[in-house]
């Protein structure tokens, strides 16, 4: 047997911490915002929009991201965004006015982007196996909700102490040389999977089918609903229940550890579990705790809704990920990079869509853009499975499917 050119430890590592970066991105977008909002004395809204440009950013590299990799391998993007981030965080420090912010967000959003890309690429690749690989990518979803669960305790204790909005870029700037550190140090493997059959004739020409776009804008449901929640949920509570501002940040903060939680025991759950039995599960019981978390006077209820939320909202994302990869025989970085794409668009548009609704109809409404979301996430899924050829092409590993 011939020994790996790339340490399998090494590459999860960098997949982890991918994950954690980006999570650290998304996840914090309602509890700095308010602090950007006293500094550049702007309303939410204004800083709302501002955060497009993050989204904007991550956007391009996921959408380039199959190019980027056939072009310039794993390593070389992983380098340059990490330092980039370092740059760009020092820049921000010496500079903390609003035209700087805006052009950082969007850098550091770009370099996200290219984290997220080969982070779940990475995780595809060195897991051929169909269980292995849904496991592995929920496992790896973790970190992005360790990010919340982490952080929000971090931030509303430093902004407690006195501490300023651009805390939330010192931290990410550390991320960003853990990340240039470990891309340096690590051997990376090619694009391509050398260890498998080479059987072109029945790839080249296989196309993707209505499945995978269905569950591209599945996706894409999904990461609209889950940033409006997050950004939204903490000044909803503070304005319609007058919560002090660490009181309705522990709500969000609860969701994220539940969200922890669901993740480390999920990938263990889809090991037993058909994989679209568990989409399916999820969805619904997400569906119905953001209705109440967006709807409910009782804020004892709203506390217990965000953490069901957060259990079963965990496995979504990697969950959906998994099924879209599994509906060709051989996945591919062009598949990957176009699920992620498509689902990067709800992520791109969130901070538009929702401040727009939330200047016409108020914060509630901007909310309950969420339950809308989820509530096409599911109809778009059933039809997913409905039409999916995953069970046929993975026949041998159906129970997992």
């Amino acid at each position: 047997m011939t020994q790996q050119p790339f340490s399998r430890g090494n590459l999860n590592a960098i997949s982890y911490l991918s994950y954690y970066f980006v999570g650290a991105l998304v996840s914090t977008l309602g509890i700095v915002l308010w602090p950007l909002c006293q500094a550049f004395n702007k309303d939410p809204s204004f800083i709302g929009q501002v955060f497009t440009l993050m989204n904007l950013g991550m956007f391009v590299p996921i959408m380039l991201g199959g190019l980027l990799m056939k072009k310039w391998g794993l390593k070389m993007p992983l380098v340059i965004a990490a330092a980039a981030t370092v740059v760009i965080s020092a820049v921000l420090f010496i500079t903390p006015t609003l035209t700087m912010f805006s052009i950082a967000v969007a850098g550091i959003g770009a370099c996200g982007g290219v984290f997220m890309t080969l982070g779940s690429y990475l995780v595809v690749r060195i897991n051929p196996d169909e269980k292995r690989r849904s496991a592995s990518l929920i496992f790896t979803d973790f970190f992005f909700s360790l990010a919340g669960a982490t952080l929000s305790f971090l931030l509303a204790w430093l902004f407690k102490l006195g501490a300023t909005w651009m805390a939330m870029y010192g931290i990410m700037g550390a991320l960003g040389a853990l990340m240039l550190a470990l891309s340096l140090r690590c051997r990376f493997p090619t694009t391509e999977d050398e260890s498998a059959p080479s059987t072109p004739q029945a790839t080249a020409g296989e196309g993707w089918g209505a499945a995978v776009y269905l569950l591209c804008f599945a996706l894409f449901a999904f990461l609209l609903a889950e940033p409006i929640f997050t950004m939204w949920t903490p000044g909803y509570l503070q304005s319609r229940f007058t919560l002090p501002a660490e009181e309705a940040a522990l709500f969000t903060t609860v969701y994220w550890v539940t969200k922890a939680i669901g993740l480390f025991v999920n990938q263990f759950t889809v090991k037993w579990m058909q994989l679209r039995t568990f989409l399916l599960i999820c969805t619904v019981a997400g569906l119905l705790a953001i209705a109440i978390i967006a709807n409910s006077t009782n804020t004892t209820l709203i506390l217990f809704a965000c953490g069901v939320f957060g259990f079963f909202n965990s496995g979504l994302f990697s969950g959906l990920m998994s099924y879209g990869s599994l509906q060709i025989s051989q996945s591919s970085p062009t598949l990957l990079s176009a699920l992620l794409t498509c689902g990067t668009v709800g992520t791109l548009v969130f901070a538009s869509v929702s401040s727009l609704v939330n200047q016409q109809y108020g914060i509630q409404a901007a909310v309950n853009t969420s339950t809308v979301a989820y509530g096409v996430l599911l109809i778009t899924l059933i039809a997913a499975v409905l039409c999916s050829r995953a069970e046929r092409l993975h026949r041998n590993g159906a129970t997992d499917i």
